[in-house]
């Protein structure tokens, strides 16, 4: 008898927790899963801390411009995730049609770093959002400049694989590549070391073994690639 396996297809997983800064990361994961035909796989994360700030006594929140301070409840917080979750969807499957690719959206509730840790095993690339400019292709501040990515070459097999990732992507949305080759075995290479001393669009970096510590410290958006 024939016994067939199902396998889950490769994907490319985008992880956020902000609909406005998440902007970005969807664009740049959308065209890599394009660009690699790839299924793209959105996780929106509905972070625990906000809603344990709303159940602090002292919590307020200010409900619009003009009106005073408000006591800041769950179910305010729940309304917020419900209208995020609502809009990244609405964006996602934008692009997904832009960008003539299969796509899913879920949601999860935790940490963004905890949940990124935790998907890791679900794909070979998984891109983090953080603290990054809206993304639009060729055109910054007024002016034309062409999207930068830097990947960080250590030597690793993981390394190796992300060098022609990030040429396909950047090929995809008009970008710059930059390598920065840093040895295994140079203090800078822990990844919140290199996530301050790399400055990009993009940062590139071969996974290594790590923590929801480390995850937390990286500013993105990021491309971790095993």
């Amino acid at each position: 008898m024939n016994l067939s396996v199902a396998r889950t297809p490769p994907q490319v997983l985008a992880v956020l927790d902000d609909a406005a800064a998440g902007v970005t990361l969807l664009e740049l994961s959308s065209a890599l899963a394009r660009a690699m035909q790839r299924e793209w796989s959105v996780v929106y994360v509905e972070s625990t801390r906000s809603l344990l700030a709303a159940t602090l006594p002292f919590a307020q929140v200010l409900a619009n411009a003009g009106s005073g301070w408000l006591p800041l409840r769950a179910e305010d917080v729940e309304r917020g995730y419900r209208a995020q979750a609502a809009r990244l969807r609405e964006m996602a499957a934008r692009l997904a049609l832009r960008n003539a690719v299969s796509w899913s959206m879920r949601v999860m509730r935790g940490s963004l770093s905890q949940t990124a840790f935790e998907l890791c095993n679900e794909s070979d690339l998984l891109l983090l959002a953080g603290s990054a400019p809206v993304f639009q292709p060729g055109v910054v501040r007024g002016g034309r400049r062409r999207l930068l990515v830097k990947v960080v070459d250590d030597g690793s097999e993981a390394a190796q694989r992300a060098l022609p990732i990030a040429a396909q992507l950047v090929q995809a949305v008009g970008g710059a590549l930059e390598v920065v080759r840093i040895p295994a075995t140079d203090p800078a290479t822990s990844v919140d070391s290199m996530a301050r001393l790399l400055q990009a669009d993009l940062l590139v970096l071969p996974r290594r073994p790590g923590d929801p510590v480390a995850l937390a410290l990286l500013r993105g958006p990021v491309l971790l690639v095993s």
